[in-house]
């Protein structure tokens, strides 16, 4: 005999991990204490719930800059819809959002959120005894003979209702038209939940956006829902794409330049402009694919006051790029090179706080493999994106440009003198460090150079909050 459930009602209850959990609520804290936050959550008209619900030109996840919330829930919905659900594969996107703030003692009664496809409720702050969100028996019918018949019990098929405990990182996914209602704050604290609403994007909205036979952005697994959206770090994560080939991306404009540019008359610095045939699609691709976290520290402020993430993309030779690279060095610099790896890195950067500087940690690309390296790095953001590029330094201590035995005994000596990966920011940046000169950053430009100069991301504008910052990178063995 098998038993099947008819007219089920699914919740899907997951929690975040703890990094992506204090950067939200970090983000969160800010835009309330915002003077925009500030003018939008207001005191609801009919119930104790203050709220941003009635701005209906705002949003939560814009607003606050919540772009790992938005591509979790996105990925989890899609998974909800087509693995829980089973229905046919859609686009989705957020309807509205909006933050709901209880102070003790606030409630809201039964609601639906009609209209939409599915809603999610997200606890940013949730203290103990601040009030579950609980779902009534949604079939009227049933709720009515379980209490003639007295047949209620704790099991979830004759349970009257169901409640689910608020927790911060939590979130809470349900069909919309799904009646539900919010337990009384008896805390002595605020309780703070985000209120997300999403709907299937038409037929006729979904067309590329590069268009035709154009390369395509790579996907997320939606099976993988949660580890993948975490990754991404940005809405990009959940929108539908294919496979791609290195070489057609990364097509080189046969009509790029080369430029030798010293800097401080000293380091010697080849510039390769306009290198990119489609600097616009790999700007698209490369700005969709869910990035991993990088230099992650127990401790750190990776994750809480920035995302410093790294794209790995394995190459196959030839390799057009690389050769461009190897080729020039040879004229150049009268060296000839292998590639480090069989793959090239893209650093993906994005502030969630104010800087601190205007530079990272500067360092040295020294790799254990020779003493004869030189780094090869590629920026690949839109003009409009672009700000600082990378900078060079002199190590006050020794007055010296690159890697020397001064350097090292003095980073023996204090450790945040180098990258520990504790900050992307240095503590003392015009204590040990004098900038000598910087690149600009450029759509398509590529810098090579000897590998053990000083050098590090620069951008003195307090930019790369609404997108991130990137460039690839990769090394060349002489």
């Amino acid at each position: 005999m098998s038993v099947d459930l008819y007219f089920a009602a699914p919740l899907i209850v997951n929690d975040v991990s703890a990094n992506v959990r204090e950067a939200i609520r970090a983000k969160v804290w800010a835009y309330l204490e915002s003077e925009k936050g500030k003018r939008d959550v207001v005191p609801a008209p009919e119930e104790s719930v203050t709220t941003s619900y009635y701005s209906r030109e705002a949003s939560i996840l814009v607003d606050a800059k919540l772009d790992e919330l938005e591509a979790i829930v996105l990925a989890t919905a899609k998974s909800y819809l087509e693995k829980t659900l089973k229905l046919p594969p859609r686009h989705i996107e957020v309807e509205q959002a909006f933050i709901n703030v209880f102070e003790p003692g606030a409630m809201e009664n039964q609601h639906t959120h009609d209209g939409s496809l599915l809603s999610c409720a997200y606890y940013v702050e949730a203290p103990e005894d601040c009030g579950c969100i609980g779902f009534p028996d949604p079939i009227a019918a049933r709720r009515s003979y379980r209490e003639f018949t007295q047949t209620t019990g704790t099991e979830l098929m004759t349970r009257p209702d169901i409640a689910v405990a608020p927790q911060p990182g939590r979130f809470v996914m349900f069909e919309s038209w799904m009646p539900h209602y919010i337990q009384c704050n008896k805390s002595d604290k605020v309780r703070i939940s985000i209120a997300i609403n999403l709907r299937g994007i038409p037929e006729e909205a979904q067309a590329s956006p590069t268009g035709g036979d154009e390369l395509p952005a790579r996907a997320t697994d939606s099976g993988e829902e949660n580890t993948a959206a975490e990754s991404a770090v940005s809405k990009a994560a959940s929108l539908e794409g294919k496979p791609f080939l290195f070489n057609d991306l990364f097509a080189i404009n046969p009509n790029f330049g080369v430029i030798q540019e010293p800097i401080h008359d000293e380091i010697p610095m080849l510039v390769i402009e306009d290198l990119l045939k489609h600097p616009e699609e790999v700007r698209d691709v490369v700005g969709r694919m869910p990035a991993t976290n990088w230099k992650h520290e127990q401790g750190g402020r990776n994750f809480i006051d920035y995302y410093d993430c790294r794209l790995r993309l394995p190459v196959r030779y030839p390799n057009s790029l690389i050769a461009v690279a190897q080729q020039a060095i040879q004229k150049v610099y009268g060296i000839a090179t292998r590639p480090a790896d069989a793959s090239v890195d893209v650093n993906w950067f994005m502030q969630i706080n104010e800087k601190r500087a205007d530079f990272a940690v500067p360092h040295a690309d020294m790799t254990e493999q020779s003493m004869r390296s030189l780094t090869c790095v590629l920026y690949l953001n839109r003009l409009e994106e672009c700000s600082g590029g990378t900078a060079f330094f002199r190590f006050k201590q020794s007055n010296s440009l690159l890697m020397d035995e001064a350097y090292a005994r003095a980073g023996n000596e204090d450790p945040k003198i180098g990258e520990t990966g504790l900050d992307y920011w240095p503590e003392a940046t015009t204590d040990e460090w004098e900038r000598v000169g910087a690149v600009d950053m450029m759509p398509g430009r590529m810098l090579i150079f000897p590998s053990q100069y000083f050098h590090s991301a620069y951008h003195p504008e307090n930019s790369f909050h609404d997108f991130p910052r990137m460039t690839l990178a990769f090394w060349m063995l002489g």
